[in-house]
């Protein structure tokens, strides 16, 4: 089997929204994982110390899994929900060593 492609994400959100946040990002998680065969994992991490921060961690079966996952309805409603909300973005992309 192919080594996973990892995707991650450290997403800031207004401290008026972290609460929702929170819940979409959960919410977001779940329905990836039911609809996409293509996603394995899907994490979410909150900062302890900045509750506004939050780390996903994502693994796909693929690289071109990862592009099917940013043109699906379910992401773009994420983003359409949310985009009031981040106020910074960083991603980056891993490849697991053995």
């Amino acid at each position: 089997m192919d080594k996973p492609f990892i995707h991650t994400a450290h997403l800031t959100c207004r401290p008026d929204a972290v609460d929702a946040f929170r819940e979409r990002l959960l919410r977001h998680a779940r329905i990836t994982l039911q609809r996409e065969t293509g996603c394995l994992r899907f994490l979410i991490h909150q900062d302890r110390q900045e509750p506004t921060r939050f780390l996903l961690v994502e693994h796909y079966t693929d690289e071109s899994a990862l592009r099917y996952h940013h043109r699906t309805d379910h992401f773009l409603e994420f983003r359409a929900d949310t985009q009031a909300w981040v106020v910074d973005r960083q991603w980056w992309f891993w490849e697991l060593l053995d």
